[in-house]
């Protein structure tokens, strides 16, 4: 995907709230996590005042350039834990705008008592996506269980999307003067199921910072090794990934496949997903190395031992390690099913496949180990790709624009007679 331009002024100086229960450098940061560091970082330094509010204690909070404000609260309680510190903050040194992730509602307190402070909510992955890609995973006796276990609850299950009511992401979304996300997918899908006009929405990338490390990997390779990284679970496609392992090593035995990345359980509790990815690989379970999560500065080691790595998500919205296998080099194989088709050039800068075709990933890995030419060239043009496309230069003006518009949107909340 081409990330738009942005020809407008220079931004303002703005004070920024970015509100989130995870935080990347504290035992509870993810991907969305990884996001706000990112994006607090870019803001800092591109001259914002800007302070995040998160979850954890202070000796858990790493060192920053900007205030971290914290709550020692779970991730249910923390909307309304959090919203004591902000306001103590806020009344000091008023906000221009704030931002929170719609996955938990975590900006959800906040708004609801400083109505009228500009609200921006990006998008990362709603839990109704999660809950139909689980659902699709769960046999019809265990569906059952768990109609059965909510009426004695006192809860109609109409559908197991219902979560994200539940949850208030979808309110707080609709509340929000701007709802902002890094790929076109998750902003369709998204705004049509939850009502989102299309003057509410912006495209605005994630910003990525490749580390040096993977920059410098070669990608001249020849290990027909074929690596994976991020969490074992079902939404990642892993299963499938699984089942295209048996395929690729009946016809090409020589391959190695790694896995690297903590399992999590299968949607039905039966048993964890590595389980059940080992049961799938069956004979060639030899051939297949799992590795738990390591460090993050060691994970350049494993993409530079790779030649292939493969991401086949059910769904995905803008995943950092596809950009990271990219500006290592490798050859890339991601999903058509979310952002990564906005990432991945098909055919030039990496491979795409329909979710759920084991078929179709082993086809594409097959592809790229015979013919290691257009896989380093592939590569190179991936490379090439990251580093013009996400940097702060491109997204910072892009993230900027979208708090201007959040607040013009609120001002227009107040003086109907000024909205554009």
């Amino acid at each position: 995907m081409a990330v738009p331009a942005f020809t407008g002024p220079k931004a303002p100086r703005m004070r920024i709230a970015l509100v989130s229960y995870e935080f990347a450098g504290t035992p509870r940061g993810g991907g969305i996590g990884t996001y706000v560091r990112g994006a607090a970082e870019m803001l800092h330094g591109r001259g914002h005042e800007v302070e995040v509010f998160t979850a954890g204690t202070p000796e858990e909070m790493p060192a920053s350039a900007f205030p971290i404000h914290s709550v020692d609260a779970t991730r249910e309680d923390f909307a309304e834990a959090i919203v004591p510190t902000f306001a103590a903050r806020h009344t000091s040194a008023p906000f221009d705008v704030i931002e929170g992730p719609e996955y938990g509602a975590d900006a959800a307190g906040i708004a609801a008592t400083f109505e009228a402070l500009p609200l921006v909510i990006k998008l990362h992955t709603p839990s109704f996506i999660l809950a139909e890609i689980h659902a699709a995973y769960i046999g019809r006796a265990s569906q059952l269980r768990f109609m059965a276990g909510a009426l004695r609850r006192g809860r109609w299950p109409t559908h197991l999307r219902a979560i994200s009511d539940e949850t208030g992401e979808k309110s707080v979304a609709q509340c929000a003067d701007l709802v902002v996300g890094p790929s076109q997918a998750i902003l369709d899908r998204v705004g049509s199921h939850w009502g989102i006009s299309e003057t509410r929405r912006m495209l605005v990338p994630n910003v990525f910072i490749a580390p040096r490390p993977l920059l410098l990997a070669d990608p001249n390779t020849r290990t027909e090794t074929v690596l994976y990284v991020g969490r074992l679970e079902v939404r990642k496609g892993v299963l499938e990934l699984a089942d295209a392992v048996r395929r690729v090593l009946d016809a090409r035995p020589g391959t190695r496949f790694v896995f690297l990345g903590r399992a999590l359980p299968m949607p039905n509790g039966t048993r964890d997903v590595k389980a059940e990815m080992m049961s799938r690989i069956g004979r060639h379970r030899d051939a297949v190395q799992f590795i738990d999560a390591v460090p993050y500065h060691e994970i350049a080691n494993y993409f530079s031992a790779a030649d292939i790595c493969v991401f086949p998500s059910v769904w995905e919205n803008f995943p950092n390690v596809c950009l990271e296998a990219m500006a290592a080099a490798r050859g890339v194989i991601g999903s058509s099913a979310g952002g990564m088709a906005e990432m991945i050039e098909d055919g030039r800068t990496g491979l795409l496949v329909p979710p759920r075709s084991p078929a179709a990933i082993a086809d594409r890995i097959l592809t790229l180990l015979a013919d290691p030419e257009r896989r380093i060239a592939m590569g190179q043009a991936a490379r090439a790709h990251v580093a013009a496309s996400y940097t702060p230069d491109v997204i910072g003006p892009l993230h900027e624009a979208s708090y201007e518009r959040a607040i013009a949107n609120a001002a227009g909340r107040h003086h109907p007679q000024s909205a554009a």
